[in-house]
């Protein structure tokens, strides 16, 4: 089994910390809506084999937000939970994707998520959680999109993805006219008009915090950029960005 060591959500908050604003605080919530977490279950009964015995008991590492309510602790590596705790503790940990870790503090109304809380850290406050999860993400995308430029997947598998009829978002300019849909476009590399696509509301906001969200389709975006006359999309313009004309999608 491979160990969490979530490198982009740690680089995201040690940003925050050395610069704290809007911009680098959107960047944490837009990093956390893939890849996992980890939450600090030191002191609770070992799970075995087959998973935790009926009766055992799970402490999930917990404090409070700088308004004294309550704030869920979460984890880019284990090295971070050992922090927490005096020298040779035997600390325990549980892997949880960064989607669920952000439902777990939401269920249980924490007021705020805190990332690495002995430092550099970052807390989320529950309405930046719940703008993130009240809109739909294709986290399979983000993923993709991110193991593409790191050079673990190949393009066709990315394009696969996108023509299976998933969630993606499009942001829309708020100060346009009523009636008249703002997308926000861009060009493409073979100088064709192209429409900006995103994977999650955090990465709309985190490329323009005044854009509205606009829900859609993988199969419906493309139908708009088909029939508006784009050449093709240009997913998560914050990046890791993908460029895909619609030819490669078999338009």
């Amino acid at each position: 089994m491979k160990l969490v060591d979530n490198t982009i959500v740690r680089a995201a908050v040690a940003s925050f910390a050395a610069q704290p604003n809007q911009a680098t605080a959107l960047e944490v919530l837009r990093s956390c809506m893939f890849g996992d977490l980890l939450l600090d279950t030191t002191g609770s009964n070992a799970p075995t084999a087959t998973g935790f015995a009926p009766g055992a008991r799970l402490q999930i590492r917990r404090g409070t937000g700088p308004d004294g309510k309550g704030a869920l602790f979460a984890f880019t590596r284990n090295e971070e939970i050992a922090r927490l705790h005096p020298p040779g503790t035997a600390t325990m940990s549980l892997a949880n994707t960064a989607i669920g870790v952000l439902e777990l503090a939401k269920s249980q109304q924490d007021a705020w998520l805190y990332i690495d809380p002995a430092g550099p850290t970052c807390a989320m406050s529950a309405m930046e959680i719940d703008f993130a999860l009240r809109n739909p993400n294709n986290e399979p995308l983000k993923t993709a999109t991110v193991d593409l430029h790191a050079g673990r997947i190949d393009r066709q598998k990315m394009l696969d993805l996108l023509k299976e009829d998933g969630p993606l978002l499009l942001g829309v300019d708020a100060t346009s006219q009523p009636g008249k849909m703002g997308l926000r476009t861009t060009g493409m590399p073979d100088g064709s008009p192209g429409l900006f696509a995103f994977t999650s509301a955090p990465e709309i906001v985190a490329h323009n915090v005044a854009d509205a969200v606009m829900a859609s389709t993988t199969e419906k975006v493309i139908e708009i950029a088909r029939e508006q006359g784009y050449g093709g999309l240009v997913i998560n313009p914050s990046g890791p960005y993908v460029a895909v004309t619609l030819s490669e999608l078999g338009w």
